[in-house]
């Protein structure tokens, strides 16, 4: 007798069941990871408190990155420590203050890296980088419970410095000396006075000028000497001329560093200092192109000569991809926050974080931990990093980390179409 087969309705039903039964099962999965995360929590509050007492600067924290590597050993992840950099990217200590931590699943499945950051300002930790060590901490010791059972691997970097990362520490050096090899995809936290996934990190490179012109009495002999005063000063000028024709993000700002000794004497030597940034690379490095211009420029003018070195390294701005910003923003309500606390974000400033997540798709989830208007750097932020309230909502973003995290492990579809739109976005930048 012939076998008769489902049909296409039976076939329907059929996969319908089977989304429900898988639903069912990753729901109960979700459940179970909270719920590691909810026993870790008090232990990780612990720890929090511990780094914003130590209120290590950056390249100094060497008790807070000891500590966090201790926790993760006890969770179970391999950790290596006194990672290498380019000796000539950084002085200093971070390279014994940064850390890479590994778990494996039970298979190959895609890689999510989670970034922590723990280092603090003159007055403490008013950036709340002790929570933001912590919420990542927590996100990797829930999911450390579960990883037998889920394919993938996390992978969880301390990265150092962040404060002074625009001057080329950080996470340039650590993406530089390869220790985010193998990510898929990167996510981190940092404390605020708002919830939002799609902070504007702008990208930024700055240049310094040096005029070299020929002294001589200005009262006298004006015309014996060259100016190099004049012109750093029609570089500015040149740089005014430019806003009209430039995109509404851009900022170009300059500063005078050295414009004479005495009025009497024409200028021999004028030093400028600029810096370009927009809320995408290529159109930052286009104006900061056009900045040089207007450099040259002013030293064609006056007959002076420019010497100008570029800088070791710049600040990128991230691709921020639709479908990961939107996951984590699921995973945020999921994770005990309404949908009306969740606002769009101002742009910022810029960060060594843009380079991150220039290279790999990436979320900074933004939580808040303080009153709305309290400034990132002031006393009242500090204040707020070591409140109850503000570990409340940390664990929250722990939560929220932790779920997209676990969600893209056992998604390698998902990643892989993130990652497609990471690429097509990033070919198209400054376009």
């Amino acid at each position: 007798m012939k076998r008769k087969g489902y049909g296409i309705w039976g076939r329907t039903l059929l996969a319908l069941i089977l989304a429900v039964m898988w639903v069912a099962s990753a729901s109960a999965d979700d459940k179970a990871l909270l719920a590691a995360i909810d026993d870790q929590a008090a232990n990780c509050k612990i720890v929090s408190q511990k780094i914003f007492d130590f209120k290590e600067k950056g390249q100094q924290e060497f008790k807070s990155s000891q500590l966090l590597m201790e926790e993760l050993r006890k969770l179970g992840f391999k950790v290596t420590g006194d990672l290498k950099v380019p000796d000539d990217l950084v002085k200093g200590g971070i390279a014994k203050t940064a850390f890479r931590a590994e778990m494996s699943g039970k298979g190959p499945g895609p890689t999510v890296t989670i970034m922590l950051e723990y280092d603090a300002l003159a007055n403490g930790h008013s950036c709340g980088h002790n929570l933001l060590a912590t919420s990542g901490l927590l996100a990797a010791a829930g999911l450390s419970k579960l990883m037998k059972e889920t394919p993938g691997r996390v992978i969880v970097v301390g990265t150092p410095d962040e404060e002074r990362g625009s001057l080329g520490g950080g996470k340039i050096a650590l993406l530089e000396g390869n220790h985010f090899e193998g990510t898929d995809v990167v996510l981190i936290t940092h404390p605020g006075d708002l919830w939002s996934v799609d902070k504007e990190l702008l990208a930024m490179k700055r240049a310094t000028f040096i005029f070299k012109g020929k002294a001589s009495h200005a009262a006298a002999a004006p015309h014996k000497g060259v100016n190099a005063l004049r012109a750093a000063i029609l570089t500015f000028n040149g740089v005014d001329m430019l806003r009209e024709h430039l995109r509404q993000d851009v900022r170009i700002h300059g500063i005078i560093k050295k414009g004479g000794e005495a009025v009497n004497v024409v200028v021999p030597l004028a030093e400028a200092e600029f810096a370009a940034r927009a809320l995408d690379t290529g159109t930052m490095l286009d104006a900061y192109e056009k900045v040089i211009n207007c450099a040259k420029a002013g030293a064609l003018v006056t007959g002076a000569t420019m010497e100008y070195k570029p800088p070791r390294t710049a600040l990128l701005a991230p691709i921020m991809v639709p479908e990961y910003l939107s996951l984590m923003v699921k995973n945020i309500k999921a994770a005990g926050v309404s949908e009306d606390e969740i606002r769009k974000s101002d742009p910022m400033g810029s960060s060594d974080l843009g380079n991150v997540g220039h290279a790999y798709p990436t979320v900074n989830l933004m939580f808040k931990m303080a009153p709305k208007g309290t400034a990132l750097h002031s006393d009242a932020m500090r204040e707020a990093a070591a409140t109850d309230q503000a570990w409340t909502e940390t664990v929250k973003a722990a939560k929220a980390v932790a779920l997209t995290a676990y969600q893209l492990l056992n998604d390698p579809a998902k990643v892989k179409s993130i990652q497609n739109t990471f690429k097509e976005m990033k070919a198209k930048e400054g376009k």
